[in-house]
């Protein structure tokens, strides 16, 4: 399953390593919307679908465990 989310795997195991933290919007799309077919950087980036808006919301409140997704995924 790993192979399916790269971008998703290496940028949260930045996050979890300290290389890197989620602050901005650009952060959170680079971790949720890298691999996402329908996502291209830098067209239409005022629009957020639904899914990104619920896993930015857990994340920001550490509902969401990139340990253990990470942990899934492999």
């Amino acid at each position: 399953m790993k192979d399916n989310f790269p971008n998703f795997s290496d940028k949260a195991r930045d996050i979890l390593e300290g290389k890197c933290k989620l602050r901005e919007v650009d952060d959170f799309r680079a971790l949720l919307c890298a691999d996402c077919a329908f996502y291209h950087h830098g067209e239409e980036e005022n629009e957020e679908c639904s899914c990104f808006l619920l896993l930015k919301f857990l994340l920001e409140r550490k509902a969401f465990d990139l340990q253990r997704v990470l942990d899934e995924l492999q």
